[in-house]
């Protein structure tokens, strides 16, 4: 992400298993993290994304993780693709007092300042968030006010927890029906049709969505720019 032209696709992989903060350190590791971020590293590769970075472990605290969202936000350029994703726990959201948020190595990194971080990018650029974790669809309306158009897809709803499994079925699942052996799925021509082969066959108490700033990024490509006018 250092080069003179800043690249138009970029990619920010997050997977917290290591977590030191008092409240979190005692809550079972989560096992799916190194998984996950590999898959999805694959998946964006698949899809034309060349600059990646990615944040594991002790690795993912607060301040590397936010400096490396702000970068990628600010750096992807007009009509871009920014992905970001996350493995890991997460608090639940508290009405009235904030609306969850990615519990990284040292501390919580809040769905409001997330969005802050994300609102660098340009208005034209798509941003994609992959959120493997308990309360997944959480940050879906926090982020829904950022200027760029966002999409969500979330492990689970807003009240929901994930399994803590080696590997992640919602993840897989994902790779399965976007780019099966690291090619496009031609039946995968939007996030309506995504959503929809997501939800198929998945309990009720885990139950993946797809959720989208505006109605008509549905009808968009999963994991491509935005189209030019």
């Amino acid at each position: 992400m250092t080069s003179a032209a800043a690249p138009r696709l970029v990619a920010v992989h997050i997977g917290a298993d290591v977590l030191r903060h008092p409240r979190h350190a005692a809550w079972a590791q989560p096992l799916s993290c190194r998984d996950t971020v590999q898959r999805l590293s694959r998946l964006c590769q698949a899809a034309g994304i060349r600059a990646q970075q990615a944040l594991l472990g002790p690795d993912a605290t607060t301040g590397r993780v936010s400096a490396a969202i702000a970068a990628a936000a600010a750096g992807t350029g007009p009509g871009g693709l920014l992905v970001l994703t996350f493995s890991g726990h997460s608090e639940r959201p508290v009405p009235g007092e904030h609306a969850g948020g990615w519990c990284l190595h040292d501390a919580v990194l809040r769905h409001a300042e997330t969005a802050t971080l994300l609102a660098a990018a340009p208005a034209s650029t798509h941003i994609v968030v992959i959120a493997d974790t308990c309360y997944a669809a959480a940050c879906a309306a926090t982020f829904a006010g950022v200027p760029a158009t966002t999409v969500v897809l979330a492990a689970c709803a807003e009240n929901q927890a994930t399994l803590n499994y080696q590997h992640s079925q919602f993840v897989h699942k994902l790779e399965r029906l976007t780019y099966p052996g690291g090619r496009p799925n031609p039946d995968c021509g939007s996030y309506a049709w995504l959503r929809r082969e997501l939800r198929k066959d998945t309990p009720d108490v885990e139950r993946p969505d797809v959720r989208a700033s505006h109605p008509a990024a549905m009808r968009q490509r999963p994991l491509r720019p935005a189209p030019r006018r």
